[in-house]
């Protein structure tokens, strides 16, 4: 992605030679974001293979702010695309912050803290009610505004005392602007999964070209 583009976007990759660089007040470098309080287990050839996208978005007070989304390379460009779309839809965010940011991190061990609206991609884990590594931990998923788009399997809510209405700011739905452009980037919405097991907020997708690794990574 050019320079120029990415400023159009409102998005700026930062790449392994900028790792030790000053990062603006509140957010993170690429090291930080991508290697700083990570489980004892990761693999750092996963970690390779992320980078660091800078965003915009709208808050739910109105007002614009900065965020770090940490995603494979493969997909920078889709996140940039889908959150130039959420500004000119005005789709508000709690917050857009890296797993490892400390405003995350003081709610749990290695940001995994379900006390937490915030919006975010890569995140060293299993996935929910499985073995395999989540997607997440590829940086091949985004999860989008949880308290608002919960995962629900039976009875089971994730995160608990979540909601979700349709009618409300930051909801997603099948109609949104935000779940269109994902799809149409070829991403699969969790709110599409089968009647008992939906989750509103996320989104994944295997780039081109990338089966294999993701085969040999998940297990």
């Amino acid at each position: 992605m050019g320079l120029l583009r990415a400023i159009l976007c409102g998005v700026l990759l930062l790449p392994a030679s900028l790792a030790g660089a000053q990062a603006p007040e509140g957010l993170l470098t690429r090291e930080q974001a991508i290697h700083m309080h990570q489980p004892p287990d990761v693999v750092p050839e996963v970690q390779a293979q992320q980078v660091l996208v800078g965003v915009q978005y709208y808050g739910f007070d109105g007002a614009v702010h900065q965020g770090q989304v940490v995603i494979h390379k493969a997909l920078a460009e889709d996140i940039a695309a889908v959150f130039a779309v959420m500004r000119a839809h005005r789709f508000p965010l709690e917050s857009v912050l890296p797993i490892a940011h400390p405003t995350i991190l003081a709610k749990g061990p290695y940001g995994l803290s379900s006390d937490t609206n915030n919006t975010s991609g890569y995140v060293w884990r299993p996935g929910v009610s499985s073995r395999k590594r989540s997607m997440h931990a590829l940086g091949l998923a985004v999860d989008i505004n949880p308290q608002l788009n919960p995962y629900r399997k039976g009875d089971r809510i994730v995160p608990p005392g979540a909601t979700y209405d349709p009618a409300a700011p930051g909801t997603l739905t099948p109609d949104s602007p935000v779940v269109r452009a994902f799809k149409r980037l070829g991403w699969t919405w969790g709110g599409d999964w089968k009647a008992s097991n939906k989750d509103y907020m996320h989104f994944e997708k295997i780039p081109p070209g990338w089966e294999d690794w993701v085969r040999q990574h998940r297990e």
